[in-house]
């Protein structure tokens, strides 16, 4: 578990830890992250990476794509078993979300951008989230993390490279493929106001691996009209940071830009891959012939135990509280929002705020006890005990690190209530090796000059 394969890698980080090095791993991170316009970001980062195990990185990528093709196999089952507007009304999405669908898509993996939080617990990991989404967040924390690990000298060789890097290549080629004109990094006024980092990573990797071809960062209000002319459309391809909840204009836009032609990497379907709905449509006897003896194995073991909430199981899942997350299914609900610790509220209060929206919007899932592990927040004079939660990163297939976010305070790990960033390195064991031995030299190298 990550706990124990950090420890020694941690004692020998304390060993050698002093102000003046702590203050420059900050000063490399900030640099590193500073041009994103993101101080929420700036101020949530942790002091040090942490490491991976090679061998538990494989066999998580492994139960990633397992449970990938068994959401894909099951989406596949309902398309062939209901009208669309039936799917959407089952996850909760806006009907008039169906015509700009990509619903061949749904067929297929090969354009499954996204991240997986996943739960590490004493016991073993736990999937908790599809994002399934192209403007999933958090690889900006590689940029950070990589700083404050080459500022201090810790090796190099072998290590995963940025998840944002990874989609790049993917778009790059697209854009060979296509041989397309421009790229642009679409966001909408809403969104890019809720201080998440501007995409400048991305546009820097799409340029390095496609010179010649512009990176644009851009909104609806500031999208240049000749654009949407077919002969440009169909030149232009299109990343969207934003889901349909932060369409500001009632679709307009959006149903200009998709009827112009442009090469648009996803409509909304990652929104309906994104459902909460999918974590107990995943578990529920009833579909389990549908996947392979892989992927029941995958969700046997990855995937905490769930089912959707009805008034008919509603007084058992109150009683049963304090072992159960309420979930809603809002599929573009993120950032910690629409998710309740039974532990946390009374019987009464609970019941009223699960009838709010409705009992049939929640799912429950069984609470996994994340593992905590002693971490340096930058500018602590100590380490404190962080209870973490990692987001693993999927594009076309390939997996790719891991973001940590860590909370001193909150089982709903997120920086908007007060979490950490960092990233956890994925290494072998020789590797793990490399950086325990550098960490402690530079401890020795502390101690003889203060002898």
């Amino acid at each position: 578990m990550i706990g124990e394969f950090n420890e020694p890698f941690l004692a020998a980080v304390e060993e050698g830890w002093t102000v003046a090095r702590d203050a420059t791993a900050h000063a490399s991170t900030m640099a590193a992250i500073h041009d994103l316009d993101s101080p929420m970001y700036e101020k949530s980062q942790f002091a040090h990476p942490l490491l991976f195990s090679e061998a538990e990185f494989l066999e998580l990528s492994q139960a990633c794509r397992a449970l990938l093709s068994a959401q894909l196999k099951l989406i596949g089952h309902l398309i062939d078993t209901r009208s669309r507007e039936g799917l959407l009304d089952l996850l909760r999405m806006p009907r008039r979300l169906a015509g700009f669908i990509h619903w061949d898509n749904l067929r297929h993996g090969d354009a499954t951008i996204g991240r997986m939080d996943v739960v590490p617990t004493r016991q073993g990991y736990f999937f908790c989230e599809f994002n399934i989404f192209p403007g999933v967040g958090g690889g900006e924390a590689y940029e950070g993390s990589r700083a404050a690990a080459e500022a201090l000298g810790f090796p190099r060789a072998g290590l995963t490279d940025s998840p944002l890097r990874d989609l790049a290549v993917l778009y790059a080629a697209e854009c060979r493929k296509r041989d397309l004109r421009r790229v642009v990094i679409l966001d909408s006024t809403m969104h890019s106001g809720l201080g998440y980092p501007r995409q400048e990573y991305l546009k820097r990797y799409l340029e390095e691996l496609n010179p010649g071809v512009p990176v644009h960062i851009l909104d609806e209000v500031r999208y240049p009209e000749a654009w949407l002319r077919r002969e440009e459309a169909e030149r232009t391809l299109i990343h969207r940071m934003f889901t349909y909840e932060e369409v500001t204009d009632g679709f307009v836009f959006l149903e200009k830009l998709w009827a112009s032609g442009a090469v648009l990497t996803n409509g909304f379907e990652p929104e309906l891959r994104m459902s909460k709905r999918f974590l107990a449509l995943l578990c529920e006897p009833g579909h389990q012939a549908l996947f392979n003896d892989e992927e029941r194995a995958a969700i046997q073991k990855y995937l905490p135990p769930a089912f959707s909430l009805t008034e008919a199981n509603l007084a058992a899942a109150l009683r049963d509280k304090a072992g159960l997350v309420f979930k809603i299914d809002d599929s573009s609900s993120y950032g910690g929002s629409g998710v309740l610790m039974g532990t946390d509220w009374p019987s009464d209060v609970l019941e009223q705020k699960l009838r709010e929206p409705g009992v049939e919007r929640w799912i429950c899932q069984r609470v996994v006890e994340a593992e905590t592990v002693k971490l340096r927040a930058a500018g602590d004079s100590v380490p404190h005990e962080y209870r973490l939660v990692l987001g693993f990163y999927s594009y076309g297939g390939k997996a790719n690190g891991f973001l940590v976010r860590g909370s001193r305070t909150s089982k709903v790990v997120n920086i908007t209530s007060g979490g950490k960033l960092g990233w956890a390195f994925v290494v072998s064991e020789e590797g793990r090796q490399a950086f325990i031995r550098h960490a402690r030299s530079r401890a020795e190298d502390v101690t003889a000059r203060s002898a």
